[in-house]
């Protein structure tokens, strides 16, 4: 009776493989990222080879499920479940394309979980310590009692069975599950927004598996990678940074901007609604307002492009708020693996609009928030000088990013660009490479906190730049 229990449970755990799991590349269309994209799944591909002799189902989401808003998983659903619905898989893999996976950790660890009935979705968890505004600001007091709101660090992975997504998709299409968001910021936290519901009808909580890892170990299933450095960083000459300020903050936050990051630029230009020959600032001769900025933003990206005609040399314009802390050098490193001047690309955190409803998922579109900063291609920002704003305080941000859908600018996200502080992002969130920003002049001190994240590289311009006068 022993060895028959014995061989029925070995025989069920020798049948999970990778028939079994549908690897998903969450990927974006942008030159450099697809082809980081790529190189995983042929990274998996051989993995699984290897060690099982068959290719396994991997899919890169822009070429595969080329659907708007594919970043924020919901609309995925469909198309996943339309395809494997029914057959062998159990299990959909979510990862990035700077995840690293290996397959036979992997595998070993979602055939534990399938054996746990009660076992949907599985990743390292996440939660924040207090509500923040990138979440904004949500309590879920209903969770306390049951460890508080997790969700997945999707840098590292997470994994859902399919049954789970077919669930949550015929919820949503049966109007007992709301999809009413009309901002997509976070998807992995907006997902287990979704999955919980509502206290009356509650999904299953994220089951944590440190074998998603933050950081590489010995039993890491994955992981997230450092993002590449393609080569030598640009010159920061190459670079046109555009600071849009306000004659109020001119004694304030632009002297910031001067004595951090500032120092370490050629081209810092600020764009104000009067001119201060103290700082000095550029007239927009455009009225402050309190929100919106469009088309202060619109007057500063139309006079920069017509400075930049006479700087051959100049191949990106970084807007920046005068609240925006920048690490120069970590920006030239990244703007290394982008291509600039004549092609139309810009880069910075990504934010959704439209995508969370589905009578306005059709016409939603994605942007760059505007105050980790936006680097914009010289030929980018000459296609979207002449974008339209709706009204003055217009969303600046949200202005470019439908003009950039409608003109065919490639939108590329990465997330070292920050919109918040430091302490509005979990800890192995931040944590997981060098920042390119942060944003907002509050806690901890703008000076301090240029000098905790920033300051070490910048210092290393300057010690270039004089090598190469001598």
């Amino acid at each position: 009776m022993h060895l028959v229990l014995i061989f029925i449970l070995f025989d069920f755990a020798t049948c999970f493989d990778s028939r079994n799991v549908v690897f998903t590349i969450v990927s974006q269309s942008e030159p450099y990222h697809a082809s980081v994209a790529s190189r995983l799944r042929q990274d998996i591909e051989k993995q699984v080879m290897e060690l099982e002799g068959r290719r396994p189902m991997v899919h890169v989401t822009h070429e595969d499920f080329p659907v708007r808003g594919a970043w924020t998983i919901i609309p995925l659903l469909r198309p996943l479940i339309a395809k494997y619905s029914g057959g062998d898989v159990r299990w959909v893999l979510f990862v990035e394309p700077h995840t690293a996976v290996r397959c036979g950790k992997l595998l070993s660890a979602l055939a534990a979980a399938d054996s746990r009935k009660d076992t949907m979705w599985v990743g390292y968890p996440l939660s924040d310590n207090e509500p923040t505004i990138i979440h904004h600001f949500m309590i879920h007091e209903e969770l306390e009692e049951e460890g508080g709101f997790v969700y997945p660090n999707f840098p590292s992975g997470f994994a859902m069975r399919i049954q789970l997504m077919e669930n949550l998709l015929n919820e949503i299409e049966s109007g007992k599950r709301k999809l009413e968001a009309d901002f997509s910021i976070d998807p992995a936290y907006e997902l287990a927004q979704l999955v919980y519901g509502e206290p009356s009808s509650p999904g299953p909580l994220l089951t944590p598996d440190m074998s998603f890892c933050v950081v590489s170990g010995e039993n890491c299933a994955t992981y997230p990678r450092q993002f590449d450095i393609c080569g030598s960083p640009i010159p920061e000459e190459s670079i046109f940074f555009a600071v849009k300020t306000w004659s109020g903050f001119h004694s304030t936050r632009a002297k910031v901007v001067k004595k951090t990051w500032g120092k370490h630029v050629t081209n810092l230009y600020f764009f104000s609604d009067k001119a201060d020959p103290s700082i000095p600032t550029i007239d927009t001769g455009v009225p402050n307002t309190r929100t919106g900025h469009c088309a202060k933003t619109m007057a500063i990206l139309k006079r920069a492009v017509e400075m930049v005609e006479g700087m051959p040399h100049v191949r990106w314009i970084f807007l920046a708020d005068d609240d925006t802390i920048l690490g120069v050098r970590r920006l030239c490193e990244v703007l290394s693996c982008y291509r600039g001047g004549p092609h139309a690309t810009v880069l910075g955190e990504r934010y959704g609009y439209g995508y969370g409803k589905p009578e306005t998922a059709a016409k939603g579109y994605s942007y760059v928030t505007g105050g980790g900063g936006c680097a914009l291609s010289v030929g980018a920002a000459r296609l979207l000088r002449g974008c339209a704003c709706a009204s003055p305080r217009a969303p600046d941000d949200m202005t470019l990013g439908a003009c950039a859908r409608a003109r065919n600018v490639t939108l590329a996200h990465s997330p070292l660009f920050h919109q918040a502080r430091p302490q509005d992002y979990p800890r192995e969130a931040v944590a997981r490479d060098r920042p390119v920003s942060f944003h907002r002049h509050s806690t901890p001190e703008p000076h301090r906190l240029y000098a905790t994240w920033f300051q070490h590289d910048d210092l290393a311009l300057g010690q270039g730049r004089r090598r190469d006068e001598l």
